[in-house]
């Protein structure tokens, strides 16, 4: 009985041993289960943040036996490296999937624009081979769009000899843009500042050439009246009138120019009969053409009605009539004439003068281009005018041009938007 007893005692030891290893064990799962879920939760937790970033976010392998091989690096099917990780943006910014980037790593190659691939693909060896953060910014092509892409990454080598790289991918398309535009407006207001300095050198020099005429004849002047000599006083009258006329058109023809590039030369458009305004210019120049025998034709039978600026058509207009009549011979003609377009309406000024070269016609409407000549009989002109007319015909969104044949004569045109109704 009582080995029975001691038998039924050892089996009542084993069964309690059991449910305590048991216990044990379950309790081990259980914490093996919240260890589990706590770093699901820490990984779920760290990829919604980098999902969450406004910059693509990567991280590449480079396997050490293939870091130093150009080739790889060159390739567009065999890189020299995996993707382990990429967040949402990196995939968004790259037009790409995934799982697509992840099969074919080098596909990347073959979204760098061609011209700045051969920095890309040099930048990626020149990194690996020195264990130096990887700085690169080019142009890719997106969504058959060009973008400019800044990558930034870190190696960090591992004991197998691989080398993980941790990086960030910007979109600075819009920054670039921006500097672009800026470097424009620079170089344009470089170029700007420099045709004014050239203008403005010629200005001063057109300047003392009639000041100088209007002193060195008015001395002449007054010894022919010391000496009563009216027949000299009354030549060298006539070479200082002109001359105090010429200088009196260019500072006119400046004080607009400069008044229209400060901006304060309002453009003030209002309803007119053009061909009012042509016949009162004309009639501006009766006395100076009936001096040169020219005679001066409107061509028009009809009322051209035009939205403009009268002060600066009337402007453009006195600069044009006055130069066919300067460089018309005696007895020659000037005639006015329009045509209605679709859209705008053309204003001829013809003149059978002496007429222009045509490598002096590019000349006539830049302010860095100096180009002034005597007239038929040695009237002075100085350039300015007809840059005016083209900043006068511009600001109403029309064209203003030259045609002509050296000897032939020459017709300036320049054209204005129809009103609308």
């Amino acid at each position: 009985m009582k080995s029975q007893s001691k038998s039924n005692e050892d089996e009542l030891d084993i069964l309690a041993q059991a449910d305590i290893n048991q216990s044990v064990v379950d309790s081990i799962v259980e914490r093996h289960k919240d260890i589990e879920q706590t770093l699901e939760q820490e990984r779920q937790l760290y990829l919604d943040l980098a999902n969450a970033q406004p910059t693509g976010v990567y991280r590449l392998r480079v396997f050490r036996s293939n870091k130093y091989d150009e080739t790889k690096w060159r390739s567009s099917s065999d890189a020299p490296y995996i993707v382990e990780f990429a967040n949402t943006r990196f995939c968004e910014l790259l037009n790409m999937g995934l799982e697509k980037f992840q099969e074919n790593p080098a596909i990347i190659n073959d979204l760098i624009f061609e011209p700045d691939k051969e920095s890309f693909i040099q930048k990626n060896i020149e990194s690996n081979r020195d264990l130096m953060p990887f700085v690169w910014e080019g142009r890719l092509s997106v969504r058959n769009e060009i973008i400019w892409g800044h990558f930034e990454s870190t190696p960090r080598p591992i004991p197998n000899g691989d080398v993980i790289w941790t990086g960030a991918f910007f979109d600075i398309t819009k920054r670039k843009k921006e500097q672009q535009e800026i470097q424009a407006k620079n170089r344009e207001l470089q170029m700007v500042n420099a045709e004014k300095d050239k203008f403005f050198s010629i200005i001063a020099h057109d300047l003392k050439s009639p000041f100088n005429a209007i002193i060195g004849f008015t001395k002449l002047l007054l010894d022919e009246i010391r000496l009563n000599n009216i027949e000299g006083i009354e030549k060298y009258a006539e070479i200082v009138l002109d001359s105090s006329n010429s200088a009196f058109d260019l500072l006119t023809n400046l004080m607009s120019w400069a008044r229209s590039q400060t901006g304060r030369l309002t453009f003030k458009p209002e309803s007119f009969d053009l061909l009012e305004l042509i016949n009162e210019s004309k009639n501006v120049f009766s006395h100076i053409a009936e001096g040169k025998k020219i005679d001066i034709r409107v061509d028009i039978d009809t009322e051209l009605p035009v939205c403009a600026d009268i002060s600066m058509i009337s402007t453009v207009l006195r600069n044009l009539i006055s130069n066919a009549i300067k460089f018309t011979h005696s007895g020659g003609q000037i005639i006015i004439r329009s045509e209605q377009l679709a859209h705008h309406l053309k204003v001829v000024v013809s003149d059978n003068g002496i007429g222009i070269t045509e490598s002096v016609i590019d000349k006539l409407f830049r302010i860095d281009e100096k180009y002034s000549t005597s007239g038929t009989q040695n009237e002075q002109g100085t350039g300015l005018g007809l840059i005016l007319c083209k900043d006068f015909v511009e600001r109403h969104e029309g064209q203003i041009w030259a045609e002509s044949s050296e000897g032939l004569g020459s017709n300036f045109i320049f054209t204005l938007k129809n009103p609308k109704p």
